[in-house]
């Protein structure tokens, strides 16, 4: 298991680091937005947001997938131009499952609002897989207090 995610130190693996960098800030502008907008415009608002950065992101997995030659036509193929690291994250012995997430201890430390903005991040997956045609289902997820995420893909037609 990794170290107390409740603080970001300088001797960390960098990459770590950065993604703990990055839930901090997600977390603190979300919050943010909810705070000053309230619950229900705020909310929209972050999904939007997340909406669009995943868009961006299928779009340049998309391009690099063709400057590569890579057509993606399962799970296999879209790992090779997934830009997400894995550091910080801990699979289960099987595949699919996710049973340390670096998102979630960064955003466990603040309690039920943490828990709140990490279920509208992790929507974000849903927009990412389809974007290149799968279809997840997620039966359990640390965002609704699970102790693992699993993700079940399939091709959709």
């Amino acid at each position: 298991m990794m170290s107390d995610f409740s603080k970001i130190r300088s001797h960390e693996d960098e990459c770590i680091r950065f993604g703990k960098l990055f839930a901090e800030l997600y977390y603190y502008m979300a919050k943010n937005i909810i705070d000053k907008l309230g619950e229900k415009e705020g909310s929209q608002i972050i999904k939007d947001g997340l909406k669009e950065f995943a868009e961006y992101r299928v779009s340049n997995m998309k391009e690099e997938a063709k400057e590569r030659d890579i057509e993606i036509k399962n799970i296999k193929d879209y790992f090779k131009v997934r830009d997400m690291p894995d550091c910080g994250w801990e699979n289960g012995e099987e595949r699919g499952v996710v049973v340390q997430c670096l998102f979630d201890e960064v955003w466990k430390k603040y309690g039920e609002t943490g828990k709140k903005l990490q279920k509208l991040y992790c929507d974000i997956d849903y927009i990412l897989y389809g974007g290149f045609g799968f279809h997840l289902d997620r039966p359990s997820c640390k965002a609704n207090g699970d102790d693992e995420c699993v993700f079940h893909l399939t091709q959709e037609n």
